[in-house]
């Protein structure tokens, strides 16, 4: 793991750095009418997260309607998270605060708020990403939906960490009723958010304010490292789905792959996953040299597959636990749909020209990333098994 981890963070440097020094520089100059994320986090992170979570009900259970919870449950909810290595960065700012609705949310459409898993690393994350990927998000709230995907990622990270094996951890969850900013270290997982923190951060500048043709450029350039990122998670899901544990059910017949770009999955089904399906035609008959060039380099980075098969073929041989097998699919599974949907927007952006699809597509990426990053650093974090956010019901 920690060796995909450096894989994915060199690949992400090579391939979007340049494209991120000019996009961020440009984007820098121009002023920036929204809130800063520095600012306090209370009733107008509330009203943020109602309004990150309101387009829920569009077209299926990813977009169900927000409700109002607090209207018609009795109980109290509360979002309970250990301490975490970074909680503030130049891009992202974690509340739990803004969580909250979220997980009043998940409650109310009959989540059950002792499954950790489902929500912080599942439902919490691909609510977040889906927001990012809306028009015109305000600085501050895009600030916040990244600080939900730093903590999914960071303890998604550790709890995949603790059930790459048979044994399940039988540690009880650390829960810290009141999040804490932990100084400045120097540690692996510090290291990883920071880095992942100034990637994203580059992202959404260039999504808020850069001109036009900056927008297209930074989309052309991720195109590369976003369809090698896929490849390789789509390696991993097929070796996972390929080895159930002893007496686990297969779900193999989940995950449905017409092309290397053309796959669907229902094993956590969400909207996202086919919102920019349209170019999937496109890439089969392109109709424009931009169109082509996607093409071609959607061939020649088939071969990411292999190296995800290849990283996971050598963990599969310890076995996955019988007891997060299937959250391990379904969260692996939505990560794909996801990165999916950010190469084929980015591809989208760039090829047809459209800096709308484009801004969305960056804002989509940098979540991505620093979920990612968050989720490496998880990995390596030195935190006691069994450390995992909460849901709190009073």
């Amino acid at each position: 793991m920690r060796v995909s981890g450096y894989f994915a963070g060199g690949v992400l440097a090579l391939g979007i750095g340049a494209g991120l020094f000019l996009g961020h520089g440009v984007a820098s100059a121009a002023p920036d009418g929204a809130g800063s994320p520095e600012k306090s986090v209370t009733k107008p992170a509330a009203k943020s997260a109602r309004e990150a979570v309101r387009h829920e009900s569009v077209r299926n259970q990813s977009h169900r309607t927000a409700t109002q919870p607090t209207a018609h449950l009795s109980p109290a909810i509360s979002v309970s998270l250990p301490p975490m290595p970074v909680t503030r960065g130049a891009s992202f700012t974690v509340s739990t605060d803004f969580m909250k609705p979220f997980a009043t949310n998940f409650v109310a459409a009959g989540g059950d708020p002792a499954d950790s898993a489902r929500f912080f690393f599942g439902d919490l994350a691909v609510k977040s990403l889906d927001a990012l990927a809306e028009d015109n998000i305000p600085t501050q709230q895009t600030s916040l939906l990244l600080g939900n995907l730093a903590a999914s990622g960071y303890f998604g990270g550790i709890w995949l960490r603790d059930n790459l094996s048979t044994s399940p951890t039988n540690t009880p969850a650390i829960a810290i009723p009141t999040l804490v900013p932990s100084p400045i270290d120097l540690s692996p997982s510090a290291i990883g958010i920071r880095l992942f923190d100034a990637v994203s951060g580059g992202l959404t500048a260039v999504a808020a304010k850069a001109p036009d043709w900056v927008v297209s450029t930074v989309a052309h350039v991720s195109v590369p490292v976003l369809l090698a990122l896929y490849g390789y998670n789509r390696g991993y899901l097929q070796v996972v789905l390929e080895h159930p544990p002893a007496g686990v059910p297969s779900m193999q017949d989940t995950l449905t792959c017409d092309s290397f770009l053309a796959c669907n999955s229902t094993a956590f089904p969400l909207e996202l996953a086919t919102r920019y399906d349209d170019a999937l035609s496109t890439l089969r008959d392109p109709t424009s040299p931009g169109w082509a060039e996607m093409s071609m380099w959607t061939t020649v980075l088939e071969g990411a597959t292999g190296a995800g098969r290849f990283v996971w073929e050598g963990l599969a041989r310890a076995g996955f636990s019988p007891t997060s097998y299937t959250a391990l699919v379904q969260l692996s599974s939505a990560y794909l749909m996801v990165s999916k949907a950010a190469v084929l927007a980015s591809m989208t952006a760039y090829a047809d020209g459209d800096t709308a699809v484009g801004r969305s597509a960056l804002r989509l990426q940098a979540g991505l990333w620093m979920w990612s990053g968050a989720y490496f650093a998880g990995l390596a974090s030195g935190a006691a098994r069994g450390t995992i956010p909460k849901i709190v019901v009073a």
